[in-house]
């Protein structure tokens, strides 16, 4: 059987290891993520190495990645050598331990584990992902204010159900919010993910907006907007 992967225009993302797939999430945020040319980048949590991925194709930008998961991080390393940015760092190492190399960073990005309040999978590959057994909102939050530079700047998604806990965290540790992106399934149903981008630089109110990821019930019938964002990776578009 041949080994599944993901193709976008550019890369391929290879995801058969470590409990990570290519998903909408990471998708969103790694197209989403407002990164300029210059930027010295970390994405916590890589999985696959999406983000990353994504980010590096449209920015001039540097990347590290951390990655807890050895199956997941290998995979990261292979898709980034198979990539046309293979310049890029993966380091297979806990956050708090990777925050003790005293880098810096213009920008952080993160697609957490976030099911907090849903019963951890017995796959601890798949419990690392995706529940906050090793990575929970205040930590990150810590640690990245450990990582980033003065003016630096932190996107990252998360469902709706958790935010509470994200804008918590988020004062705990002196960051506010500078943009907010609600993001809806389709029409007329619930928000379920925020896409926020984070800084110490307290100002105005945050810009926000909402975004639909498809216009109809119709499986696959996206929204010009996802449309938007998306066709510069996405085949299909």
């Amino acid at each position: 059987m041949a080994e599944p992967y993901f193709q976008f225009k550019k890369f391929r993302v290879y995801h058969s290891a470590g409990g990570f797939k290519v998903g909408t999430d990471g998708v969103l945020l790694g197209a989403w993520a407002p990164v300029k040319d210059g930027d010295r980048v970390l994405d916590i949590g890589t999985g696959t190495g999406i983000i990353s991925l994504m980010v590096a194709q449209r920015a001039k930008v540097s990347v590290d990645m951390i990655e807890i998961n050895p199956i997941a991080a290998s995979q990261a390393k292979r898709n980034v050598m198979c990539s046309p940015f293979s310049d890029m760092m993966v380091y297979n190492e806990d956050v708090a331990e990777f925050v003790k190399r005293g880098k810096q960073y213009d920008f952080v990005v993160c697609n957490p584990p976030f099911f907090s309040h849903s019963q951890p999978s017995k796959d601890v590959s798949i419990r690392l992902a995706k529940h906050t057994v090793t990575l929970k909102p205040a930590d990150l939050f810590k640690h990245v204010g450990q990582l980033l530079k003065p003016e630096g700047r932190f996107a990252v998604i998360f469902p709706q159900t958790e935010y509470d806990v994200f804008f918590n965290s988020a004062k705990a540790e002196g960051f506010f919010a500078k943009q907010v992106v609600n993001v809806f399934p389709q029409p007329d149903y619930p928000l379920i993910r925020l896409m926020v981008c984070f800084s110490k630089e307290k100002d105005t109110e945050p810009k926000k907006t909402e975004f639909l990821i498809e216009k109809s019930a119709e499986r696959h019938d996206y929204s010009d907007e996802y449309k938007e964002l998306t066709k510069d990776y996405f085949l299909r578009f």
